[in-house]
Formats: structure tokens, sequence, C-alpha cells
């Protein structure tokens, strides 16, 4: 991987780290309120692409 292409890397998964741990800190204050279910699946599919796409670049 290229440097430019590992500090891209590394400020999306910084934004998906900071996105769980809003999405863990709302749960655990108001665990039976309403949450946003969409930023939790977008969080996800950030996880899961990331994943993708780095295991997709190993096989190269």
């Amino acid at each position: 991987m290229s440097k430019k292409t590992k500090i891209i890397r590394g400020i999306i998964v910084t934004i998906l780290l900071i996105c769980t741990a809003f999405i863990v800190y709302s749960i655990a204050t108001d665990p039976l309120g309403k949450h946003d279910v969409m930023l939790a699946l977008a969080v996800t599919a950030g996880f899961i692409a990331l994943g993708t796409n780095k295991n997709g670049a190993k096989e190269k």
C-alpha cells in the first residue's frame, strides 16, 4: 500500500471509530430510547468495506 492510501485509510478508520463510540455511548446512556439505526448500518458497512478492500489488496 502506498503512503497516501495508508493515510486515507487511517482517517476513515478514525472517523468510523468515533462514530462507533458515539453509538455505544448513546445506547449506554439511554438503552430504551430511540437510536439512529442508519448511522449504525453506515458504520458497519464502512468497516466491512475497509475489510474487503484490505483483503482484496493482499490477494493481488
